[in-house]
């Protein structure tokens, strides 16, 4: 069966068309769109009626892809549309435009499913610890020898922390705000008790993570087989926390490896990564390419 799996996250909306036969899943083709649905809403609790047109677009564009490829489609939502208080005008104009309904997961439903996506294909014995960095939140899931024991969702992600910390794109960041931003992720992790969440493997997930190994090898083009499975040290993300903020965003655009529609909220993935590791006491992750989308595959949901 073909089948397509379309993820309306708060920074992008990503589409993962596959041949699924028997928990196997073939890609025919992934594609991304940065709209920034939740642009704004960390000060208004809303979604604006410019970002629901463009997400909603993006949205009928990849049905329509989908549709010609014989794929059976299913649509989902996470942070921004859980959280906004206008979600359901997003849902009712998605609806009018395509005919699908957009089903809103939970934050644990999301990370369960990412974790099922991230983990395919890894050795997962002992102790593992998934971490999926979005663009409103964040979701860990720590389970041993496959089975998921706790799972927690960080109300904190690239689009918000960019936009209450890094406002100003125009010019290099301040180290100040920077330390700002780590001191205030790492509260919420603390609060959420994730320096509990240790594990002898880490595996990071979400385009931040997925674009800093992209840079790390400078990748003209994404490389799935040379992303997936590498690792980013903790010494990488300094690196690449300290490059950021010392380039304007044009300078940013221009950086190989970095899709420039993420050049202004990469230094608030950068963040949330390092603080991530920091918090677990871990040295390194591994990067998956997998997640969520690969997860409701795999799930047949």
């Amino acid at each position: 069966m073909i089948r397509a799996v379309i993820d309306i996250g708060s920074n992008s909306i990503k589409m993962r068309v596959a041949r699924v036969s028997a928990h196997h899943v073939s890609v025919i083709r992934d594609e991304t769109e940065v709209v920034r649905l939740g642009r704004g809403m960390s000060s208004s609790g809303l979604l604006s009626t410019d970002s629901m047109k463009s997400s909603c677009e993006a949205v009928a564009r990849m049905t329509r892809k989908a549709k010609h490829l014989g794929a059976k489609i299913f649509i989902a939502g996470t942070m921004a549309l859980r959280t906004a208080k206008n979600s359901g005008d997003f849902v009712n104009m998605v609806r009018d435009v395509t005919g699908l309904d957009v089903h809103i997961f939970s934050g644990e439903d999301e990370a369960k499913y990412s974790w099922i996506g991230a983990v395919d294909g890894f050795d997962v014995s002992g102790d593992v610890v998934m971490f999926d960095t979005g663009g409103g939140s964040t979701e860990f899931v720590r389970g041993h020898d496959g089975q998921v024991n706790n799972i927690v969702s960080v109300p904190v992600g690239a689009v918000n922390l960019s936009e209450r910390f890094f406002c100003s794109h125009n010019s290099p960041v301040k180290n100040s705000s920077c330390d700002d931003a780590v001191g205030y992720v790492k509260k919420l992790f603390l609060d959420n008790k994730i320096d509990t969440f240790s594990a002898s493997r880490i595996i990071g997930v979400g385009g931040g993570v997925v674009s800093m190994a992209s840079v790390k090898f400078a990748c003209e083009n994404f490389m799935p087989s040379k992303l997936h499975g590498s690792t980013l040290t903790m010494r990488d993300i300094r690196r690449q926390i300290r490059m950021y903020s010392s380039l304007t965003l044009d300078e940013r655009e221009n950086i190989i490896g970095l899709p420039a529609s993420r050049a202004d909220v990469i230094l608030g993935s950068a963040c949330i990564v390092f603080t991530a590791l920091q918090v677990m006491n871990a040295p390194s992750c591994v990067v998956s390419i997998n997640g969520l989308r690969h997860g409701l595959l795999l799930s047949d949901i």
